[in-house]
């Protein structure tokens, strides 16, 4: 099967935009953005962008974005110029070209670059971009990797694919640093693994707790399919598996009955979370939030203060923040 490349400029404002504009093209299969600081420097002066949040707890550094488009069709150049045109001029947007037009005194900013992908093994591809990572006790590798962990090591074998949570990213890394250090001060019965991904913190909950229950939940059903092949590849049964489309995850909670929650996702979830993970966690039970920028982490904390928890550990690695926090319980007074 061929696939194409359509890629344009667009400021960060208008990225989430554009990107969903793209969804309801023929032969659409994906969308990525992509960093590119020769861009940024020649379009933002002198001056550095500073890092910023929106509503959600997205982070950017860039002004300018590259926007990739694949397509399993052949684009015609002259429907996507003109597609493209007719959201810019909502938007009272530049016009775009194709870059085969002579328009040298356009910017390249406003250019359409589409291109033939040559054809891959991409699942073959995408797997060994992924090595082998030792963090802590444990090491994790994918299945396209031979070599066996040494015997000090806990082995955690996972196959990415399409889902976050391979331990490459500093945010999966500092939750299992967070796991590190409560395994030797805690031993959960229950755990809960939300917004699982690949379910690498969950398996990595299972494979030191042994007797433990681990819950996985996520949002997208693909993740979920994802980690049920994870926890075949590492001889894992659980049966308390979830799929939740609302906050109210009504499917799985029971009140008091987490002893330990990973939620590594973003400072708005985070925030909206607070008084659900309260509802569901037990007293004493500890809470491990991440995917926060560290200026985040102080929100957050304070946060989840008005909701009877209290900041025991916090791990900040190239500027992303992770932190550790336990419900505290409070006695009855007597009459």
């Amino acid at each position: 099967m061929d696939l194409w490349s359509i890629r344009i400029i667009v400021k960060d404002k208008f990225k989430e935009l554009f990107s969903e504009y793209f969804e309801n093209f023929d032969g659409y299969m994906s969308s990525s953005l992509f960093q590119d600081n020769d861009l940024n420097c020649k379009y933002d002066i002198d001056k550095p962008y500073n890092l910023s949040t929106n509503k959600l707890g997205e982070f950017h550094l860039n002004k300018y974005w590259i926007l990739e488009i694949i397509l399993n069709i052949k684009p015609d150049k002259k429907f996507i110029k003109t597609k493209l045109n007719f959201l810019a001029k909502q938007f009272k947007l530049n016009k775009f070209y194709d870059y085969n037009e002579k328009n040298n005194d356009k910017e390249f900013l406003n250019k359409i670059y589409i291109s033939k992908i040559i054809n891959k093994d991409w699942l073959k591809e995408n797997r060994s971009s992924f090595p082998s990572i030792n963090i802590d006790n444990f090491y994790i590798y994918g299945s396209h990797i031979k070599k066996e962990c040494s015997e000090n090591k806990i082995p955690i074998k996972i196959d990415a694919s399409f889902a976050f949570g391979t331990g490459s990213h500093e945010t999966t890394r500092s939750c299992l640093n967070s796991l590190t250090y409560l395994s030797k001060i805690y031993n959960p019965k229950s755990v809960l693994d939300y917004g699982c991904g690949t379910g690498i913190l969950g398996i990595a909950s299972k494979k030191i707790f042994k007797n433990n229950k681990i819950t996985f939940v996520d949002i997208d059903i693909n993740a979920l399919k994802l980690t049920k092949i994870n926890l075949r590849l590492n001889n894992i049964i659980s049966r308390d598996i979830f799929l939740s489309k609302s906050n109210t995850m009504k499917n799985f909670q029971k009140k008091n009955y987490y002893d330990l929650i990973f939620a590594n996702i973003l400072f708005g979830p985070l925030t909206s979370l607070a008084p659900r993970l309260k509802f569901i966690s037990k007293p004493n039970s500890f809470i491990v939030l991440s995917g926060l920028l560290s200026n985040q982490i102080t929100n957050i904390v304070n946060r989840y203060k008005m909701f009877g928890f209290k900041l025991k550990k916090k791990i900040i690695i190239n500027g992303w923040g992770t932190v550790i926090m336990r419900r505290q319980f409070k006695l009855k007074s007597k009459v």
